[in-house]
C-alpha cells in the first residue's frame, strides 16, 4: 500500500516566486545559442585583497571549532562594529554566531510565536520573514513601504490599537530592494511608539558593513537591546557564506542558542577563522566593496537612457528598476527572459507594493552586466513603443 503524503496546511501559506523555473524558455535559449545572464541573485563575493591572501589558512573542516574561536570572533565583531562596543553588550549573553539571517529569522519565529500570534513584515521586501511566520503557524501581516515615502515605514501605522497578539515587527534597513536607509531618529521614534507594546523588533541588517561609520541600526539607541535584536550576515558583507551573528535581546539570544544547539549547529572552523581575519581589515574591505558596486551601478544606469527609473542605495548589490511599460512585473520579466535571455526578479515576488518594478543584481562579471544592458537596449523596440534607436 502506498503512503499518501500531502503538504502541511502551513506550507500553503509559503510565498512562491511567480516567474518559475522557465525550463522550456531555457531550452529555447540554448537552441538559439543564447547564454542566459542571471541578474536574479547575487552570490557571496570575497574581496581580492593582498592582506587577506597573506592570512594563514583555516584548519580542516572535520575539526570542530573550540569555544575560544567563537569567543575570538565575538570580540572581533564588537571591535569592528563600533556602536556595539559603545552599547557595552555582554558577548556571552547578547551575541551568538548563526548560520545566516534567514535561518536565524525562522528560528526566532519558531521560538517566540504561538498559533494565532502575528508578525509584521515589510512590503516590498524579501519574503523569508513572511515564510518564517507561516512556518510558526502564526499570522504574517504586511505593512506598506511606499516610493512616495522613500520606502520609510510610517511608524504611526505599525502599532494598531489592539496589539495583544502582535509579537514581532520585522524591519529591514538598508532596505532590500530599494536601498532606502533611515537615521537614528527613526529608531528612537519607533521604540518610543513600542515602549508599552511588548513587541520585539527584529532587524535585518544584512547590508550593515563593519567599517561603515555612517549607517544607523536599532542598537545605536540607548537600551535598545531590551527591545530589539539585530541579524547580521558575513555572506553579504565579507563574502563568507552560511555564517553570521545575532545581537541584542538576551532572551532572544538564549532561545536561538537553545534551538541551534538542538539542531547540532557547529560553524565550520575555516569560516570562523576567515571571518575573524576579514574583520581585522573591515574598513579596507568596505572601501573595496563600495568602489566595485559603484562601478557596476554605473553600468546599469545606462538603462536611464531608455526611460527606466532606477533606484539604488550605495550599500546594496542590487538596483530597483521600473521600466516605462504597461505590463505586470512578472509578464515583463518573462518577456526579458525569453526575448533577451536576461533573468531578473519581478517586483511582485517581493510583495504587492513591488508591482511594476524589477530587481537586478550587480553581478561580479562586469562583462555580462554590460551585455545584459546591451541586450535590453537591442530588444527595447519589442516592448517600448516610445523608444527609437538613433540613426547611424
Amino acid at each position: 500500500m502506498k503512503v499518501i503524503i500531502s503538504k502541511a496546511d502551513r506550507l500553503w501559506k509559503m510565498p512562491q516566486p511567480l516567474l518559475g523555473g522557465m525550463k522550456f524558455a531555457r531550452k529555447r535559449l540554448s537552441y538559439r545559442g543564447v547564454d542566459l545572464i542571471d541578474l536574479d541573485r547575487f552570490a557571496p563575493e570575497s574581496p581580492d585583497l593582498p592582506a587577506l591572501k597573506a592570512a594563514p589558512p583555516g584548519l580542516p573542516d572535520r575539526i570542530k571549532p573550540t569555544a575560544d574561536l567563537v569567543v575570538a570572533l565575538k570580540e572581533k565583531v564588537i571591535d569592528s562594529y563600533h556602536y556595539l562596543k559603545a552599547a557595552a553588550l555582554d558577548p556571552e549573553k547578547e551575541i551568538i554566531v548563526t548560520p545566516g539571517i534567514r535561518a536565524a529569522t525562522t528560528l526566532i519565529a519558531l521560538g517566540i510565536l504561538n498559533q494565532g500570534d502575528t508578525a509584521l513584515y515589510p512590503d516590498p521586501g524579501l519574503q523569508y520573514t513572511r515564510l518564517a511566520a507561516s512556518l510558526a503557524d502564526s499570522h504574517a501581516k504586511r505593512y506598506n513601504l511606499l516610493e512616495s515615502n522613500d520606502y520609510i515605514a510610517n511608524i504611526a501605522s505599525l502599532v494598531p490599537t489592539s496589539h495583544k497578539r502582535l509579537k514581532i515587527l520585522f524591519v529591514n534597513y538598508p532596505h532590500n530592494p530599494s536601498g532606502a536607509t533611515v537615521d537614528i531618529y527613526f529608531y528612537r521614534e519607533l521604540f518610543k511608539a513600542l515602549r508599552f507594546a511588548n513587541i520585539l523588533t527584529v532587524a535585518d541588517c544584512a547590508y550593515v558593513y563593519p567599517g561603515d561609520a555612517t549607517v544607523c541600526t536599532p542598537l545605536q539607541v540607548i537600551h535598545a537591546s531590551r527591545m530589539a535584536v539585530e541579524l547580521h550576515s558575513f555572506a553579504t558583507t565579507l563574502g563568507i557564506p552560511e555564517l553570521g551573528f545575532a545581537v541584542g535581546h538576551k532572551n532572544v539570544i538564549s532561545i536561538l542558542r537553545l534551538l541551534l544547539d538542538s539542531q547540532g549547529f557547529v560553524p565550520e572552523i575555516h569560516r570562523l577563522n576567515a571571518a575573524t581575519e576579514a574583520l581585522g581589515h573591515a574598513e579596507e574591505i568596505f572601501d573595496w566593496r563600495m568602489d566595485t558596486l559603484h562601478k557596476r551601478r554605473e553600468i546599469i544606469n545606462g538603462l536611464k537612457e531608455l526611460g527606466w527609473h532606477i533606484r539604488s542605495g550605495k550599500l546594496l548589490p542590487f538596483v530597483w528598476a521600473r521600466p516605462p511599460v504597461r505590463s505586470t512585473s512578472v509578464a515583463f520579466a518573462r518577456r526579458l527572459f525569453i526575448k533577451a535571455g536576461v533573468k531578473v526578479t519581478p517586483g511582485s515576488d517581493l510583495g504587492e507594493n513591488g508591482e511594476g518594478w524589477l530587481r537586478m543584481a550587480l553581478i561580479p562579471d562586469e562583462g555580462n552586466l554590460r551585455e545584459a544592458v546591451n541586450r535590453l537596449s537591442e530588444h527595447s523596440r519589442i516592448w517600448q513603443r516610445k523608444f527609437r534607436p538613433e540613426p547611424e
